[in-house]
């Protein structure tokens, strides 16, 4: 099935006139090291142009300062050292206990030690958990699946092949792409949204679509963080994973579409980030 606008209006909640701070939409979004500041803080703004609440950053001391000041709708706490290790785990123990999705990955590295420590939040918190970048290789080290919490992966083809072990590559023929991430997603019980020219999502019980909006501009570094940020802030917002991973791909492939109209090419991940809102307006409304 090919997504298309009519399969996406109302997935989100009509939001209470009475409702308050935090009863729409609370994200914690983990991830950042000494090389990689930026990854984060697309992830986070994207998740706040969703429409929630709150957004809580965790990130190491040394991307603390530029993170603050990336913009005052981020609330940001910092663990020490350089990247993510089992000195950050008690600090997002804390924070999950009071948010509604956990994003980790955006810029974390693949470090074994950060890897190791994923692993252990995955089996901490009891959240459901969007799981992006090199976090996706923790799920190598998860014993037993599924998880106790709802999970989306959402890798691009060469975080699938490691995540796999298996070769499968962008010009695989789509009916044996979707037969497998259809397979692992059932088998395993968790939701997969596979980034690429045609992103495919597959659900936890079986279903399956394919997103073809979008064009080459979106290959610039930090439009999978966006991506991650935007189904995160969906889920917060009471959206079922499945349609989260639908809607977000779909709005963002029309921000770029939207973008390349008045751009070409040379639009910016801020660009997209910004784009957002007016997307899902569009699409919703």
């Amino acid at each position: 099935m090919t997504i298309k606008i009519s399969d996406l209006k109302k997935k989100i909640k009509s939001r209470k006139a009475d409702s308050y701070k935090t009863k729409n939409g609370r994200v914690l979004v983990v991830g950042g090291s000494n090389d990689y500041h930026g990854a984060p803080i697309f992830c986070g703004l994207a998740a706040v142009n969703t429409g929630v609440d709150l957004v809580k950053m965790a990130v190491p001391e040394s991307n603390f300062e530029v993170t603050r000041n990336a913009s005052p709708a981020l609330i940001v706490k910092k663990y020490p050292g350089e990247y993510l290790s089992s000195r950050g785990r008690e600090l997002i123990y804390m924070i999950a206990k009071k948010a509604d999705v956990a994003v980790i990955g955006p810029g974390l590295k693949d470090r074994p030690e950060t890897i190791k420590a994923v692993k252990d939040i995955l089996l901490g918190i009891d959240i459901p958990v969007v799981l992006d970048a090199e976090a996706i290789q923790a799920l190598e080290l998860v014993e037993n699946m599924p998880l106790s919490q709802k999970l989306i992966i959402t890798p691009h083809h060469g975080e699938f092949e490691k995540l796999i072990g298996k070769a499968f590559k962008i010009r695989d023929p789509q009916p044996h792409k979707s037969r497998l991430i259809r397979t692992l997603a059932n088998d395993l019980k968790m939701n997969i949204l596979l980034k690429g020219p045609v992103d495919l999502i597959a659900s936890d019980d079986g279903k399956i679509a394919d997103n073809t909006s979008g064009n080459a501009g979106m290959t610039k570094g930090g439009t999978g963080d966006v991506l991650a940020g935007m189904v995160g802030g969906l889920i917060a917002q009471g959206v079922e994973m499945y349609d989260a991973g639908c809607l977000g791909a779909y709005c963002l492939g029309k921000a770029g579409e939207k973008l390349y109209k008045e751009k070409g090419y040379a639009y910016t991940t801020m660009d997209l980030i910004e784009e957002i809102p007016y997307q899902l307006k569009s699409v919703l409304n």
